[in-house]
């Protein structure tokens, strides 16, 4: 299926050929080899340059976008590396682990608020009504 969109200059640009397996057949992902040709010549085509004239965007640049923005606003890592295809989610830590310092500020947050003392109202409740309150903390 072409791909229609509009140009720097306002001209309309079709290609006919954006994202193409290596060999046909369903079930086939792209790689980064087969498709990177067409992925620059959309960039160029689009006004997608840096100051070199050079594409500024890049399948891979596109990836580490999408991770590095997930893991940033919170989606779990798990589910990241599902999304990145890795096979493990050990390889999504390796490279991604920097960003989730958050994470641990969170953690840290939740056991704190968890932990914290009692208050002297909540002792001189009646005991059903101490317990109930210990047991919604702890859930």
């Amino acid at each position: 299926m072409p791909v229609v969109f509009t140009g720097q200059k306002g001209k309309r640009i079709r290609l006919e050929t954006f994202f193409a397996p290596r060999r046909p057949g369903a079930g086939v992902m792209p790689s980064i080899a087969s498709y990177g040709y067409q992925f620059k010549k959309a960039c160029l085509s689009a006004g997608l340059v840096d100051l070199d004239g050079n594409a500024k965007y890049t399948p891979r640049s596109l990836r580490h976008f999408f991770a590095s923005t997930a893991l940033a606003n919170g989606v779990p890592i798990h589910e990241v590396s599902r999304w990145l295809g890795h096979r493990s989610v050990k390889t999504t830590v390796d490279i991604y682990g920097h960003l989730l310092p958050s994470a641990w500020d969170r953690c840290r947050d939740v056991l704190q608020r968890a932990m914290r003392p009692v208050s002297p109202d909540a002792t001189s409740r009646p005991a059903a009504e101490a317990s109930s309150i210990g047991s919604a903390r702890a859930a």
